[in-house]
């Protein structure tokens, strides 16, 4: 089956829940299948383009004309391009129904999830259950068996290869590049009016070069030869428009945490790309491969949780005293520690030491998981070891 036809789990939480809400937001990275899910699941409804450009003119130009003619009931498309648009909808009534697809300013949909009986739905890229035609899971929320188990070589290809949908066989390197300059055209200087595209590039491959890193925007923006500010910007934009994701720090009252959050490409494809490795030989020898590995498994656990409409429980933690838990889950059982086995990675020992300080901090903690890559294997242990590639 073609990426393009495999279903996604959050067609069917629609299907259950859509009934609920006057508004509904669907958002995610462009080109991750947004207008697909949105035709495929809301049929009923009339679909207005706002790339067209006579309704496209109307939203920006006569913003108060529009819905009494295009109407209260439809999909609208490429919200970003008419964003003033929604500073008026029409009021809330019985008759309301219109599902916004794409990626608003963070302040404009801030107001009508306030406003209106509303949901937002994040579309991440496709998950490797969801490839495998399995229905993806809220990682964590279920006991986890002691278990050992190890992904294939193939693994490493499924990491460089990505998880947005394409429907015609193409390079790696042609497919991004297709991605790359659409998203410029249509989203970075249409939508976000940004003049030096070369620096936004440079901005985007150092974000790369930090992934599952916690965001240092000085630093960020003196790669990039950008102000502070801008980074700020920069980085809140990728955000918003759904080509980055963030993981928390847990805040803990009986101690001192960092406060910087992590960021992650949504899309490790997209990752691989900006960092040029081109080939799972180049990609295990990456000094950034083990932030490449920590972010897919990141991603798998989110996509697993907006496959269901819900946000991931999804946080690290690093103290001042320097002690380090590069993932963890919040579950209604406990803390749930994530710990990674890998060469690149530290030691399973290690980890676990640095785990053991939430527990006598007071915290309630489940036992530790570990998800492996495949390329360090232990004899025993006590723990869950989890194979990557069946996250």
């Amino acid at each position: 089956m073609t990426p393009l036809l495999i279903p996604r789990t959050l067609a069917s939480t629609l299907s259950m829940e859509a009934d609920d809400f006057a508004v509904i937001l669907i958002v995610g990275m462009p080109g991750v299948g947004k207008t697909t899910l949105s035709q495929s699941a809301f049929r009923d409804l009339s679909t207005v383009d706002l790339l067209d450009v006579h309704p496209r003119n109307l939203a920006l130009g006569n913003a108060e004309a529009f819905f009494p003619v295009y109407g209260e009931r439809l999909v609208l498309d490429h919200v970003e391009t008419a964003a003033s648009l929604f500073k008026q909808l029409p009021p809330p009534s019985e008759h309301l129904k219109l599902i916004l697809v794409g990626n608003l300013p963070e302040e404009i949909k801030k107001a009508v999830l306030e406003h209106y009986p509303s949901k937002s739905y994040v579309l991440m890229p496709i998950s490797q259950r969801e490839y495998a035609g399995l229905t993806p899971e809220p990682f964590g929320q279920k006991p986890v068996a002691v278990t050992m188990s190890y992904p294939t070589p193939g693994f490493f290809d499924a990491i460089r290869n990505g998880f947005l949908p394409r429907g015609v066989q193409q390079s790696n390197h042609a497919f991004y590049e297709a991605w790359l300059a659409h998203f410029f055209s249509t989203v970075v200087r249409d939508v976000m009016k940004v003049s030096k595209e070369t620096q936004f590039l440079q901005y985007m491959k150092a974000l790369a070069a930090a992934n599952m890193q916690e965001i240092n925007h000085y630093r960020l923006a003196e790669t990039a030869g950008i102000s502070y500010g801008t980074a700020m910007y920069w980085t809140r934009f990728l955000m918003e428009c759904g080509v980055i994701f963030e993981v928390p720090s847990l805040k803990l009252s009986t101690r001192r945490q960092v406060k910087r959050a992590k960021v992650a490409y949504a899309d490790t494809g997209l990752l691989c790309h900006l960092l040029e490795i081109r080939d799972s030989e180049s990609l295990l020898a990456s000094e950034h491969y083990l932030g490449i590995f920590e972010g897919f498994v990141a991603a798998e656990i989110v996509k697993g949780y907006r496959a269901w409409g819900e946000e991931a429980p999804l946080y690290f933690y690093r103290d001042t005293a320097k002690k380090h838990v590069e993932l963890l889950l919040k579950t209604k059982t406990g803390i749930l520690p994530v710990g990674f086995l890998s060469r690149a990675a530290r030691p399973m020992a290690e980890s676990l030491r640095h785990m053991k300080v939430l527990v006598r901090m007071g915290e309630v903690c489940r036992d530790p998981v570990f998800i492996s890559d495949g390329t360090e294997l232990v004899e025993h242990t006590d723990y869950a070891v989890i194979s990557a590639a069946k996250l």
